[in-house]
């Protein structure tokens, strides 16, 4: 039984709820059909709303699922990582597992290019996202691995970077935030000081290039690429760092987290950060990664 079906008792996992419009998400299904010609076979996509997508693609093409898994299932969402800062690099590194023979970045592992003889698909696209895992520039992105069937759940053959989680358990996207409940709590204004901490220059446009600590009590107040260039420290060659420690509080620190309270702070609206929630889907960019098979392997 599906992960997500509300039937499903027998889970006694916590439920995940993420903010809706700040959730973009790369996941595997696993075909369960009586069907020989498609039982167990993977389909890799990319969604804004997990509990929707799968049942979209169990519904069929007519619903809003994908063509290449309509009449081949019931499927079951059985993986899916996230952490993404936005849909784009979602989006690439949906198309990068899909096609990993194509992408620049595993082209030059010539294993990746074909199923073993003797290995099933969701190992075979098992296999291909634990190199993913650990190869640039996803391996400097905050992402989470989430388990959504235990399963098929299995520890990963390559050691994945510190700042990655693996987690099991279901997620949620929350109801829209446009409107604020009348008892709800605004959150504590922002003490910003004029200057940088780091430059001691004056921060022009400070609403597209200041940064601040995610402690609220904390004053840090600098530019973006100013507080970038402290956090990469002794990393030359990255542009953008995975995380480190504020300068002035010491309060351990994560880019991902730095820029989502950003966003939060400005207010961007949700539709701005949705309008292309599911495109992969709506335009059916999926491709095979096995030649000569209809489904993604």
């Amino acid at each position: 039984m599906n992960s997500y079906d509300p039937q499903d008792t027998g889970s006694q996992q916590e439920e995940t709820v993420a903010l809706k419009g700040h959730f973009y998400g790369v996941y595997l299904l696993c075909s369960q059909s009586l069907d020989p010609r498609y039982r167990g076979k993977c389909y890799v996509g990319f969604t804004v709303n997990p509990k929707r997508r799968i049942r979209q693609h169990n519904l069929g093409c007519d619903f809003g699922g994908a063509r290449k898994t309509s009449r081949k299932g019931p499927w079951l969402m059985v993986m899916i990582v996230h952490g993404f800062p936005n849909n784009t690099v979602a989006l690439q590194f949906e198309w990068a597992w899909q096609q990993p023979s194509l992408s620049t970045r595993l082209k030059m592992y010539p294993e990746l290019k074909r199923k073993l003889p003797r290995e099933t698909f969701f190992d075979y696209n098992f296999r291909i996202l634990s190199h993913m895992l650990g190869v640039g520039p996803w391996n400097r992105l905050p992402l989470t691995v989430r388990w959504l069937e235990t399963d098929y759940e299995r520890p990963f053959s390559k050691t994945l970077p510190n700042h990655m989680e693996i987690v099991s358990g279901k997620v949620s996207i929350s109801a829209s935030q446009r409107r604020r409940p009348d008892d709800a709590v605004p959150p504590p204004p922002v003490a910003w000081a004029s200057e940088c901490h780091l430059c001691m220059q004056q921060i022009e446009q400070p609403e597209k290039s200041r940064l601040g600590c995610t402690n609220q009590m904390c004053r840090l107040t600098c530019h973006m690429v100013c507080l970038a260039n402290y956090l990469l420290g002794d990393e030359p060659g990255h542009y953008i760092p995975v995380g480190g420690e504020c300068p002035l509080c010491e309060t351990r620190l994560s880019w991902a987290a730095l820029l989502q309270r950003k966003r939060l702070l400005m207010g961007v609206p949700e539709e701005l950060q949705d309008h292309d929630e599911d495109l992969s889907d709506d335009i059916d960019v999926d491709s095979d990664i096995e030649d000569g098979q209809e489904l993604s392997d």
